[in-house]
């Protein structure tokens, strides 16, 4: 007795379905070019050197690279849907040979996450201690230019030494007495101190934890998708217990992976 394809059961008709193998397979590509167009428009131009641009870089790839899975998981997924399609067949072993170095590229990116991030903390760090420096010194030498000089003219020049030419007392402040000008000037320079430290105290505060957080979310999500291209590409061993608790309509599929 034969069995007509009208009165074929739905899973029969799903297992066979070159239609829905066209609309996966054309979905692939679709996900890939999104992909390289979000790390494209970071990547570019390149800054090798620069941690920021690393950082930017992976954290860009780490986000989109669902994308890059799926895009490349479709195709033997419509493989599976019609696996008597040899130019699909060929397309996904081309597709499967670049799985293997897409899952060593995530792995690198852990290392190479770390040493950005430990990179870009450092340079923050010694241009904040370098700018702390720079202030505290110009207070210093204020303090002593305020307590040194004798007329508001040898005031006038040092301030212009220290902050600029466009730096100086105004008029008003010229035809002050000098007690009470240096006064004024002692408690405007306590003022900026003040505000100096909180600014760095403000920064210290918040620095540490905010590229850890980052380096260890990178680093999770890296390695998850490490192991998912790592099974694509067939170097992870699957339960040979779970294909046979399949085998039927999916045994096509579940071959197709482990080709």
């Amino acid at each position: 007795m034969t069995v007509s394809p009208d009165s074929a059961s739905p899973d029969f008709a799903l297992a066979a379905s070159p239609s829905l193998s066209r609309l996966l397979a054309t979905l692939s590509p679709v996900l890939l070019v999104v992909f390289l167009a979000a790390v494209g428009t970071v990547a570019l131009p390149p800054k090798l050197l620069d941690p920021a641009w690393q950082l930017a870089l992976i954290a860009t790839i780490i986000t989109n690279a669902s994308l890059a899975l799926m895009g490349t998981l479709l195709l033997p997924l419509a493989l599976g849907f019609d696996p008597c399609n040899h130019r699909l067949r060929a397309r996904w072993h081309a597709f499967r040979r670049w799985a293997l170095p897409a899952a060593l590229g995530f792995l690198l990116l852990i290392p190479l996450q770390g040493y950005a991030a430990w990179t870009f903390q450092r340079t923050a760090t010694v241009a904040q201690e370098q700018q702390t420096t720079q202030a505290s010194k110009q207070l210093f030498e204020l303090r002593q230019a305020i307590s040194s000089a004798t007329t508001h003219q040898e005031l006038q020049a040092k301030l212009k030494k220290l902050f600029g030419r466009n730096a100086g007392l105004s008029p008003s402040e010229l035809r002050m007495p000098m007690g009470e000008l240096r006064n004024m000037l002692r408690a405007r320079a306590e003022l900026a101190a003040t505000r100096m430290m909180q600014q760095i105290d403000a920064q210290a505060a918040m620095k540490p934890n905010l590229p850890l957080k980052e380096t260890i979310r990178i680093a999770i999500s890296a390695l998850a998708y490490a192991i998912g291209f790592a099974f694509l590409a067939g170097v992870l061993p699957r339960s040979q217990a779970a294909v046979r608790a399949n085998r039927g309509v999916d045994q096509d599929y579940f071959e197709t992976l482990a080709e």
